[in-house]
């Protein structure tokens, strides 16, 4: 199937379905910079027993990219307001980073559309430092637009090695990174720089399975702790070794993770 939209409140979300048409659905959340193609490499071992939907975030891939800043009350309200749309009383929900950020306020703020949560390489509050980064990237961007942020960044994306292959899976991420719109990224930017979610984390019901990169520096383990220590019953698996986009550099190693994950959850 292919890319189509749909109005939700003031913009046009778009989004995709894959996979079996009558399974559990898999409503899948990218990071900042990227869009539902960030995916690509998980649909292979979801497809034959999930019904997934893919979208693309406030200001992100072919979604209306309005002025901002943006909040992260605007983008639940937008994940909500796109469920409503296509009819989908309840999720699976996948995130990753900033993907995870709007599943963590789904969890606290929509428990009863959220069948269970698979948060990956994320946090749940802004420390000092973050807000400090997201500022720094703004003024790359600003100053030298989507390649120059890509420059900065990349190598807290994925390892240096990966970086210097300049393999099919980075070149793709690039691809969609540096075609981010500008006021997309300061909107995205700003309202991951007021993410304090920390505090409610106890509040979420749903099934939480966490997954973290061992090497990453933008939401190091600890970050990934700090969620499970709060939400009951929760689990974290940890890829040593691995940065930010752990998803797209060793699918090998985070794919079993997640559908195993997903099919537990599904068979409780």
């Amino acid at each position: 199937m292919s890319v189509e939209k749909i109005r939700v409140g003031d913009i046009d979300i778009a989004y995709r379905f894959d996979g079996t048409t009558d399974g559990p659905t898999v409503m899948m959340a990218h990071a900042m910079g990227t869009s539902h193609r960030i995916w690509d490499p998980q649909l292979s071992v979801l497809a034959d027993r999930y019904r997934l939907l893919r979208y693309d975030w406030r200001g992100h891939g072919d979604t209306d990219a309005p002025p901002g800043p943006y909040t992260l009350a605007e983008f639940v309200r937008d994940a909500v307001g796109l469920m409503d749309a296509l009819a989908l009383d309840r999720v699976h929900w996948v995130g990753i980073s900033t993907g995870g950020m709007i599943g963590q306020g789904l969890g606290i703020h929509h428990p009863n559309r959220i069948a269970s949560l698979t948060l990956c390489n994320t946090t749940s509050w802004s420390t000092p430092w973050y807000r400090n980064w997201v500022k720094e990237r703004q003024a790359v961007v600003r100053e030298g637009g989507m390649k120059a942020v890509w420059e900065m960044t990349r190598r807290l994306w994925f390892t240096d090695a990966h970086v210097d292959a300049e393999g099919p899976g980075y070149r793709a991420i690039r691809e969609v990174f540096v075609g981010t719109p500008i006021a997309g990224y300061l909107g995205g930017t700003s309202a991951v720089a007021d993410l304090a979610y920390r505090p409610h984390l106890p509040r979420i019901e749903a099934p939480t399975r966490i997954i973290a990169a061992g090497d990453d520096p933008v939401t190091p383990v600890v970050r990934a702790e700090e969620i499970r220590d709060a939400v009951r019953g929760s689990e974290l698996h940890v890829i040593e070794g691995q940065r930010h986009f752990s998803n797209i550099e060793v699918p090998e190693a985070f794919n079993p993770l997640l559908r195993a994950g997903l099919d537990r959850f599904i068979a409780t």
